[in-house]
């Protein structure tokens, strides 16, 4: 199969969408992504063979997928807060939360640690403020590390930077 390197995204997309049907009955990529979408992905030139082991890989490896792409490309931390309110949140739209909104970004620039009312600035536009008393030190300053924001109980948002096993409790500040 051709490399195509928009089709990553695509796949990922019907792939979560495929694993919960897979279970029940395989929806065919063409009926989940549109005829359209399909055929610009270029899936209309595999083989019926291929595109079935396709659909069948898509299915066993959805959940690898989904922790492989990052969860938010919102460039406002409110925005993303949004979209994933937490656990025990009603919202109007529906009592399902997914859990799997989790943020994954880099800090930008340096990173000396933080404190009560530190603002973290991310790489994809996102600020974050320390709300808790938590706090982290590092002993020397980290260039653009990879943090990762997870909601929380009750609507929080829990922050916490790559190879530290530290969290503080945030909330948006953009």
């Amino acid at each position: 199969m051709k490399a195509y390197p928009f089709l990553l995204p695509i796949l990922l997309l019907s792939s979560l969408a495929a694993a919960p049907l897979h279970a029940q009955r395989a929806v065919p990529l063409e009926q989940q992504m549109g005829k359209a979408e399909f055929t610009q992905a270029g899936l209309n030139k595999l083989t019926p063979a291929e595109l079935q082991h396709l659909q069948q890989w898509l299915a066993v490896h959805a959940s690898e997928l989904a922790a492989a792409v990052p969860a938010s490309e919102e460039t406002s931390a409110a925005a993303a807060a949004a979209k994933s309110p937490g656990p025990f949140v009603h919202t109007a739209k529906t009592t399902k939360v997914k859990r799997n909104d989790s943020i994954t970004s880099r800090i930008d620039g340096e990173f000396r640690g933080w404190e009560h009312g530190t603002t973290l600035t991310l790489q994809n536009g996102q600020r974050w403020r320390v709300k808790d008393d938590s706090t982290l030190t590092v002993p020397e300053s980290l260039s653009s590390p990879v943090v990762f924001v997870k909601p929380g109980f009750l609507g929080s948002w829990l922050l916490r930077v790559q190879g530290y096993n530290t969290t503080a409790r945030v909330e948006p500040a953009n």
